[in-house]
């Protein structure tokens, strides 16, 4: 039996495809991931608003989602913790939210001004969401690092997967050809989750979410310290979803240009760009090197992501997108020699004891601090991953963080130069990594996203909308004896939405 599907957002608007009947996707092959589902309803062609619809609605975004991945990335297998299937909560309570936490992917509603606003109603959203458990699925280490641009990366990336859903659909495609046929203006497929941005406009007209989140957009790079805050509607802050839309925009630029350069401008040819781009975003995901100035350290590895799997064909697509944000690549710097070392060059997954030494003298590192190694190849390239880990105080921040620590993650790579040992690219700074740390916990002070166990906030802490109570996406938990943040999801954002 058919079901009804929006394949946009709600409110994308009138020249987004809209409501439609459809033939239900079918259930996710047995050997790849899918979903287990709650409060399961028959197949109907339901109204929004209504159980039936908003159950199809869900499990259909969801399962798109992962169709999208596929098309760019070959068969999705298993899920972070390699488990086959996680729940799929289409309406988990009510909230003006949504989430990903590992458990789950669960959804909210919540009633704004008389209108009930369902979060698994919006394709954007529920890509968004399960965009975050595909990227946790091959880069679980992204999870707990306590660097704002990594947390920007993986709500851009939910955004990115957002896009190439919506790009994975024949309708939508001819939709927004007939709207733009350069993709180089506003547009209903760039502008992501404008229900869940409707609401909050709602509550608070100022909040900086009150505007959905743009693809396509000007926006340019600076250190995030350097930002606000807060700021009104759409206004680039330090946040970690305001800030991922630098890597959006980047990557819709790439999008831009490798579609201009096709011989021919139709549906078809779009489709291929989008999954090419995705192609390349994927594979630079898994390649991509932690360091505090991540945005980049992702571009460089698309790029030379982009060299193995074309022959470098979109090499100055690449460039030139992130160029266009003020984010300069300079690749080859990812994988050249950066700094002589004690020792020979390494073999596998071992460091001689001279180099071992060296490279802890170096990162200066501290009682009780742990380094695990990793053969890698970079790109073509043997290395050795050396991830160094340690606690960075977070007392000087507030009273609330009193004694509590946060885990700093330092991978250094680790190859040869002639027969010695030498850093590969970036070589952490321990002043620099305590700054970064320190700062991405100050921001969530300043967005209230952190749980004391329901002990009060700091004095002079406040919620920055005056209207809206963040969820957290952060807690102190103990860890080895220690009072210690840690990451418990990634949720929307708006009420609560980090």
């Amino acid at each position: 039996m058919p079901i009804n599907f929006i394949p946009n957002d709600p409110l994308a608007g009138a020249t987004a495809p809209g409501i439609r009947v459809q033939p239900k996707r079918p259930d996710r092959p047995a050997a790849r991931s899918g979903f287990t589902f709650t409060g399961v309803q028959p197949e109907a062609v339901a109204v929004p608003g209504s159980p039936q619809f908003l159950f199809w609605q869900c499990r259909e975004a969801a399962i798109a989602a992962v169709e999208a991945w596929e098309a760019s990335a070959g068969n999705h297998t298993k899920w972070q913790g390699n488990r086959s299937k996680l729940p799929l909560k289409q309406d988990a309570g009510e909230d003006l939210n949504a989430f990903y936490n590992r458990a789950s992917f669960s959804f909210f509603h919540k009633a704004v001004a008389g209108t009930t606003y369902f979060s698994g109603e919006s394709t954007d959203v529920v890509s968004h969401e399960v965009g975050h458990g595909l990227l946790d699925s091959i880069r679980p280490d992204f999870f707990s690092v306590n660097f704002l641009e990594v947390g920007a990366f993986h709500e851009a990336f939910g955004d990115c997967m957002a896009l190439l859903t919506a790009l994975n659909d024949s309708q939508t495609r001819t939709k927004l050809l007939d709207v733009t046929a350069d993709l180089r203006k506003r547009n209903f497929l760039e502008s992501t989750a404008e229900q869940l941005s409707f609401a909050i406009k709602q509550i608070d007209p100022n909040h900086n979410a009150a505007e959905p989140r743009h693809a396509f957009n000007k926006l340019q790079y600076q250190l995030p310290q350097s930002l606000p805050d807060d700021g009104g509607p759409g206004v680039l802050i330090n946040e970690v979803h305001s800030f991922g839309m630098l890597f959006t925009g980047c990557f819709w630029d790439l999008l831009v240009n490798m579609f201009a350069a096709s011989a021919t401008h139709t549906s078809a040819t779009l489709l291929t760009s989008a999954r090419a781009a995705g192609r390349i975003l994927i594979a630079g995901a898994k390649g991509a090197i932690v360091t505090p100035r991540f945005l980049q350290a992702v571009g460089r590895a698309m790029a030379l992501a982009d060299q193995t799997l074309n022959a470098a064909a979109n090499r100055d697509h690449i460039r030139l997108a992130f160029q266009a944000h003020n984010i300069l690549l300079g690749t080859n710097t990812m994988i050249a020699p950066a700094m002589s070392l004690a020792g020979a060059a390494p073999k596998g997954a071992v460091l001689s004891a001279a180099t071992r030494r060296d490279l802890l003298d170096r990162l200066k590192s501290p009682k009780g601090a742990k380094l695990s190694l990793t053969a890698e190849s970079v790109f073509g390239t043997p290395m050795v991953s050396a991830m160094h880990t340690r606690s960075v105080s977070l007392s000087s921040l507030s009273d609330s963080l009193k004694g509590v620590v946060a885990t700093a993650y330092e991978p250094v790579m680790i190859g040869g130069s002639g027969t010695r040992a030498a850093v590969m690219g970036h070589m952490p700074n321990s002043e620099d990594t305590d700054s970064e740390v320190q700062a991405f916990a100050g921001t969530l002070l300043a967005h209230d996203r952190i749980d004391f166990g329901g002990k009060p906030k700091a004095k002079g802490i406040v919620n920055l909308s005056g209207k809206l109570e963040p969820a957290k996406t952060h807690a102190i938990k103990s860890v080895g004896g220690k009072k210690t943040l840690v990451r418990v999801r990634f949720v929307c954002r708006g009420c609560g939405l980090a």
